[in-house]
């Protein structure tokens, strides 16, 4: 709510801390947590599409497929929970 600045405690606007505070915060869940690192390796849902994507011969080099075709694809044969 106010910062202490030289032993002072100095008023700030409530409404524009509490933005920047949440902005930050959303910022940091989104790149922490929810967008996976390559130094972590892949999540395992990563690893699912990518191996999926091979097993049915999406490469490059191939004509567009809609991504709703690989997630049922793998959904439907790899998810971990049948």
């Amino acid at each position: 709510m106010a910062e202490v600045a030289e032993g002072k405690v100095v008023p700030i606007i409530l409404e524009h801390e509490m933005r920047n505070s949440f902005l930050d915060y959303a910022m940091s869940v989104i790149v922490d947590r929810a967008l996976p690192d390559v130094r972590d390796g892949m999540k395992p849902v990563h690893r699912r599409i990518l191996y999926g994507m091979f097993e049915s011969g999406a490469t490059p080099d191939k004509p567009y497929r809609k991504s709703a075709r690989i997630v049922g694809d793998v959904m439907g044969r790899y998810h971990p929970h049948g």
